[in-house]
């Protein structure tokens, strides 16, 4: 019963981001499809070893440790690529970022 409040507290914390980005002309809805995109890819290459293989399998925990090594690049790739992302008014995310907060 617990995963309702938790599904209902994200989805708070989601719309309220969505809302604040866009107040500030940082929204980029191709940035959140690209989002959702790669977490599912990461939730892939994170469930294939437990789909594909026994847990009892002398193969599993070397198909574990590659795939979280895979996903874990991935996500460097992620953020490196999302950081470069253009926004509407052509700046990027992270020029974006510098502007709203110049005293950091």
């Amino acid at each position: 019963m617990w995963w309702i409040l938790f599904i209902v507290c994200q989805a708070v914390v989601i719309i309220s981001g969505i809302r604040n980005e866009r107040r500030a002309g940082l929204w980029s809805s191709s940035k959140f499809v690209f989002s959702l995109g790669f977490a599912a890819l990461d939730l892939v290459i994170l469930w294939a070893p437990l789909y594909f293989l026994d847990a009892n399998s002398s193969w599993f925990v070397q198909a574990m440790t590659a795939a979280g090594i895979v996903a874990a690049l991935n996500f460097i790739w992620f953020i490196i690529v999302s950081r470069r992302w253009k926004l509407p008014d052509g700046r990027t995310s992270l020029q974006a970022y510098r502007d709203e907060h110049p005293d950091k």
